[in-house]
Formats: structure tokens, sequence, C-alpha cells
């Protein structure tokens, strides 16, 4: 009996080594499942990720593709709604500025000329009224800003604004930056006069659209649309050499000079104030100051 007993112990002995090792081969094998199973996983999630990553080939292997989902694409541009506002919010500081001897006062005719329409193009463009260009209000007490080749042979200007009634009014000449074309005129008004805010120019970047806003042959407040062609272009204009200006492809023509170049912010980047043309119309090429440009002469005249 005892005999038996003994027996049966050293038998279990000997299975001990043996169920261990099964135990731990089991163990093993589960551990290796389940991290076969999370790797896995993992990949699944690397691949779902990859699908809208840019791969940039900066170690050496990759060829710089980009895989995008469509969910990663959205197209950035300026819809209706914002160029609507942005005209809104500057339109009214744009005003004509002429040398014709209209009556100071308000008047309900809007401007542009009387037109034929048998006439060639260059007579039905002929207007009774001497329309020089446009200019923008850029404080309410009445100052305005505009281009220097527009009123230089004048020392008193005429400057129409445009509200519910037409209001002209006799403008004085404050200040000038000949070697900018620039000019600042003065009108008195018994009333706050509507602002255009002015953005910084040094941000304006090739393609960026804009729009320009004057009066072309006495049409007031006629907005043309396009996108800077161009940030740092050097232009020569008789003697006298013009740096950094902003070439753009938005109609600018006769009476649109010294009006607002504007953002899609509605804010003053530009001046517009010369086109390239052999016709003497506008060809597809104008040029504006960067506003950047006025503001020296902008706090002389206005803040002394």
């Amino acid at each position: 009996m005892v005999d038996s007993k003994l027996e049966k112990l050293r038998k279990t002995k000997k299975q001990s080594p043996i169920n261990v090792v099964m135990i731990t081969l089991v163990i093993g094998f589960i551990i290796l499942i389940v991290c076969q199973l999370l790797f896995f996983g993992f990949e699944m999630q690397e691949r779902a990720r990859a699908a809208g990553t840019v791969q940039d080939g900066s170690s050496g292997t990759g060829s710089g593709n980009i895989t995008l989902t469509s969910s990663d694409i959205q197209l950035v541009s300026c819809s209706d709604d914002d160029l609507t506002d942005a005209v809104a919010a500057v339109r009214r500081a744009v005003v004509n500025i002429d040398v014709d001897r209209a009556n100071v006062g308000s008047s309900n005719r809007r401007g542009g000329p009387a037109l034929d329409f048998d006439m060639p193009s260059t007579s039905a463009l002929q207007t009774d009224e001497e329309t020089l260009g446009s200019g923008v209000i850029v404080d309410a007490r009445g100052y305005i800003l505009t281009c220097y080749h527009l009123i230089k042979d004048y020392p008193v200007v005429n400057v129409t604004v445009f509200s519910s009634v037409r209001q002209i009014y006799k403008a004085n000449i404050v200040d000038v930056d000949i070697a900018n074309d620039l000019a600042v005129l003065k009108i008195e008004s018994d009333r706050p006069l509507p602002v255009a805010k002015l953005a910084n120019s040094d941000m304006v970047k090739a393609t960026d659209t804009i729009l320009a806003i004057g009066s072309p042959f006495g049409f007031e407040h006629t907005v043309t649309g396009g996108i800077i062609s161009d940030n740092r272009r050097s232009i020569v204009i008789g003697n006298t050499v013009y740096e950094d200006m902003f070439q753009t492809d938005a109609a600018v023509n006769r009476g649109s000079a010294g009006g607002a170049l504007i953002n899609s912010e509605g804010q003053v980047v530009g001046v517009n104030t010369a086109i390239a043309s052999p016709s003497g119309y506008f060809a597809g090429v104008s040029f504006a100051i960067p506003i950047n440009k006025a503001r020296p002469l902008l706090l002389k005249a206005i803040d002394g």
C-alpha cells in the first residue's frame, strides 16, 4: 500500500515539469494570437489614416506624391455674397472728381454720358462733363485720397459724393506726393461722410481677388473685378519710374483713376492710377498704387 502511494507520488513529480511546459506553450500561443490581432488592427488604422495624408518624401524613398480623399479637398474662393459685402463696405466712400463748372449742391441726376446707338464708340463716350477721375474718402471729416496727375493743373476741383442724393462739393488740395502720384483733397460737409477702411497692402499677393471701383466715363460706382497679376511691378510713365506697383486685370478706364482697388473684405489695398494700352482704352492691364505708400501722406495731411 505504501509502495503504491510512493509510486503515484513519483509519477506526479515526473508529470509536473511536463504540465508546466504545456501550460507555458498554451499561454505563449494565446499571447501570440493576441499580438497578431493587435498588430493587424493597428496596421488597418494606419492604412486608413495614410489615405488622407501627404507624403513629403523626406525619408529619401518617397516621391512626394499627394494622396487626398474627397473629404480633404476644399475649394478656397470668394463667394458672390463675399464680393457683394465687399463692395457695399466701400462703395459710398468712392467719389467722382472733375473740374466741370457744375453748381455746388444736390442733384438727383445720375452720372454718365448721353449715348447714341449709331455713333462710333469714341464719340459716344464723350460727355459734356469734363470728368477727371475718382477718389476715396479716408476720413469722415472730408479728406479724400486721389491721384496727383488728376488735379495737378487745378487748384480747386469738384467732388461728387454719391448717396441717396448726389451732392457736389468744392474741394481744396491739402497736400500732394508727386513721387507716388498721390494727393489729398478736403471738402466741407455738415455731416460725417462714409469712410473706406484701409488694408495692409504688404499682405497682397499675386492671384489675390480684387475689385476696382470708380467712375469710368462718368458712370459712378462702376465695379470691375480681377486678380493681382503682379504685386511688385515697376512701370515708367513719362520720365518717372514707379516701383512696386500692383498690376491687375481689373478694367480701369478714363474716370476710374484715383478710385479704390479693394480686396474681398472690402478694404482698400490700392489706388487705381494707370493702364497699359496702345488705344488709350483698357486692354487688360492696369496698375494701382499700394495703399501703404499713401500712409505717410495721409498722416501728414490729416493729423498734421
